[in-house]
């Protein structure tokens, strides 16, 4: 148990495996009482997906399925703690299969904080719906609704035929902004260094790491995260593919963080990206 749960008057005595949907959540008081709190991950998934206006039928072994695309969605715990300030923090996946653009699945962390379980994991599924989804939906379609795109044709090689694969590029989460001088606070008209920067920048400044995904035919959902802290000029990535680590990517991603104009404090960008072929 971390030192950050044993400040408070109860603690997290048992959790159920990372692969369970549902179950109960064990604690104590600081009397040595015992209580159980239950959870349904399915059920705070699908309430977020309607709320979304998804059409979504919930199956009995926890699957949730959207109709009109038919993607496929299995939330999953992984693990929550207490904080100091008596706020649950959560860690869940939603793992995402598709009959014929994604039988083998792939599958996306959300991290989340808020003031019940409940809250916090519904926090996390609804900033999932915000943007993750977005994309996997643009995928499951002929014609995407909300993604930039991307096609790179590819010629034929080893064996296989020239072919055209598509790149979906999703909301870019983005915290922190580049300083602004005194005059350009003061609505003055200045010079700055801020770069041009657009939906695609994340993937195509560090594409290079990314190439021998590009040159196969498999489906990838890409998880790209990068950050630049002014203050002592440390540049930091997390790099997913299909929801595992890709460490090919960090280096990219860090040399082009170092790159940003400099901003006041911590800056980062976060976006999902998914890579296919085209449909026909």
């Amino acid at each position: 148990m971390s030192e950050e749960t044993s400040v408070h008057a109860f603690d997290v005595l048992a959790q159920n495996p990372g692969t369970d949907t549902h179950g109960h959540l064990r604690f104590t008081g600081a009397d040595g009482e015992e209580w159980l709190e239950p959870f349904d991950l399915p059920e705070l998934a699908a309430n977020v997906l309607r709320e979304f206006g998804h059409a979504t039928l919930m199956h009995e072994d926890g699957w949730l399925e959207l109709t009109e695309s038919g993607l496929h969605l299995l939330p999953q715990f992984i693990e929550f703690h207490l904080r100091d300030d008596e706020r649950i923090g959560t860690a869940t996946t939603i793992q995402c299969n598709h009959p014929q653009l994604l039988p083998q699945g792939l599958f996306e962390y959300q991290y989340a904080i808020d003031e019940t379980f409940d809250e916090a994991v519904t926090s996390g599924f609804r900033k999932w719906a915000r943007t993750d989804l977005l994309v996997l939906l643009d995928a499951a379609s002929a014609e995407p609704q909300s993604c930039t795109t991307m096609s790179m044709e590819l010629p034929a090689e080893d064996g296989r035929p020239a072919r055209k694969r598509r790149l979906l590029f999703g909301p870019v989460e983005h915290f922190g902004q580049p300083q602004r001088d005194a005059d350009a606070s003061a609505g003055e008209d200045t010079d700055t260094d801020e770069e041009d920067f657009c939906p695609c920048c994340l993937f195509t400044k560090s594409i290079d790491a990314f190439e021998p995904l590009l040159r196969t035919d498999q489906f990838y959902g890409l998880r790209l995260f990068a950050s630049h802290d002014n203050a002592g000029g440390e540049c930091q990535a997390d790099c997913r593919v299909n929801g595992e680590e890709w460490p090919q990517g960090l280096d990219a991603l860090r040399t082009y963080a170092a790159t940003w104009p400099a901003a006041a404090g911590l800056e980062y960008r976060k976006q999902y990206v998914i890579v296919q072929n085209a449909p026909d």
